[in-house]
């Protein structure tokens, strides 16, 4: 008998002892579906740019960082950038880090809230503003070796801190509406905020693709010192004149407004896929006597302020041949942050005028070879400045033209 019961007890723990093992494995294998279910919510990317550039003369200004005084052919990692994006139905977080031989510094660091259902989506933190094309395409995927010198000089940085609501229930019509602290990735240092609003479109039709988009920027920058001045015509010569003082003091608003459009076509033939592309930009712009750069540092400036009336351009023809990895880039873009003044005029004693009143054209001319997580670009830019013969310096185009090599590394 009690040989029995101790086989029966035996079996009772054995089974106990099973279900026990059964209910670990049951566990383990629903937190191993958990955390594979997290990873696929998970994507981490990443580029670099490396590149050798040779410049017409040594020190020359450009674009893409000006060269060094004894400077004319140079070796640069230009971008270098390092994404982390995890991603669920209704949330998005993005982290991205700039990483090259200047140092390593936050690119991009934004947190989307999706409502799927009313297709809508609220942005937060550090992340490209909604103006225009140039300035929303991702350097990832550009052409050529910089974007139009319009897009680096209003909208430097790429990215700034703000929010922003974004809607997309209306056919093929999306609209985003944004504000932000307008002074790039660097803290404020004043109270105005920079609004910004873009209501674009994008259709297929077939072997055809039609995008394009109307884009507004109003906002202030804050007036460094008691003086700010304006473009006034004085006995037919257009000069900076004083603006009245007891209005316009430091700390003063200064109006900065961008209205913008574009327009994206592409079309697949039998040579291959052919894109044009246009921008038109125009507004004010707040500047400084040497500079109609937009604010990029946490400090009011220290100068006297110059408004500026401006106008921009920039078009692509793109044309990719067959199934082959190469591509033809032609790129025009000028940038005139002062459209009231012509080269004549600038630099004339009196006038207050100076080099941050010159237009610049450019033209470019590239081919890109496409390969899998590596492409390679060969581009040429032409750039030419007004000619201003009171202006030193400008009585003649600049010898400043730039050829570039570059190798993209991506994954």
């Amino acid at each position: 008998m009690k040989f029995f019961l101790g086989l029966l007890l035996g079996c009772v723990s054995c089974t106990l002892s099973l279900g026990q093992e059964a209910a670990g494995r049951d566990s383990l294998v629903l937190q191993l579906n958990q955390e594979l279910s997290d990873l696929k919510n998970l994507k981490i990317s990443g580029y670099l740019q490396a590149q050798f550039q040779l410049a017409e003369q040594k020190g020359i200004a450009y674009p893409g960082g000006n060269f060094a005084s004894g400077v004319d052919k140079r070796f640069s990692m230009r971008r270098a950038r390092f994404s982390v994006n995890y991603e669920t139905r209704s949330m998005r977080w993005v982290l991205v880090t700039e990483n090259t031989e200047r140092g390593i510094s936050l690119h991009d660091v934004f947190g989307v809230y999706k409502i799927p259902d009313a297709n809508m989506q609220l942005t937060a933190g550090l992340f490209p503003r909604p103006f225009g094309f140039e300035q929303s395409h991702s350097t990832r995927n550009h052409e050529g070796p910089e974007r139009a010198r319009f897009s680096t000089t209003l909208l430097p940085a790429e990215a700034d801190l703000g929010f922003m609501l974004s809607h997309t229930a209306l056919g093929p019509l999306r609209l985003d509406a944004g504000v932000f602290n307008g002074t790039a990735t660097a803290a404020d240092f004043d109270s105005y905020k920079d609004f910004v609003l873009r209501a674009s479109v994008k259709e297929h039709f077939g072997k055809h693709s039609l995008s394009g988009g109307l884009s507004y920027y109003a906002g202030a920058v804050a007036q460094g010192t008691n003086y700010s001045y304006e473009l006034k015509n004085v006995l037919d010569v257009p000069e900076f004149i004083l603006r009245d003082t007891l209005d316009h003091r430091k700390g003063s608003a200064l109006s900065r407004r961008y209205f913008g459009a574009d327009v994206q076509y592409s079309f697949t033939t039998s040579v291959g896929k052919t894109t044009l592309r246009a921008e038109y930009v125009g507004g004010q712009q707040p500047g400084l006597a040497g500079s109609s750069d937009s604010p990029k540092s946490s400090t009011l400036p220290g100068s006297d302020a110059y408004l500026r009336d401006f106008n921009a351009f920039c078009g692509y023809f793109l044309q990719r041949f067959g199934t082959s990895p190469w591509m033809l880039v032609l790129k025009f873009d000028w940038y005139d942050p002062n459209t009231a003044i012509r080269g004549a005029d600038i630099g004339q004693p009196g006038t207050r005028t100076g080099s941050s009143d010159v237009k610049y054209t450019s033209l470019g001319l590239g081919v890109n070879c496409y390969l899998k997580n590596v492409y390679f670009m060969a581009y040429y830019d032409f750039i030419t400045n007004e000619e201003a013969p009171f202006l030193s310096g400008f009585a003649k185009d600049i010898r400043d033209n730039v050829f570039t090599i570059r190798t993209q590394f991506q994954f």
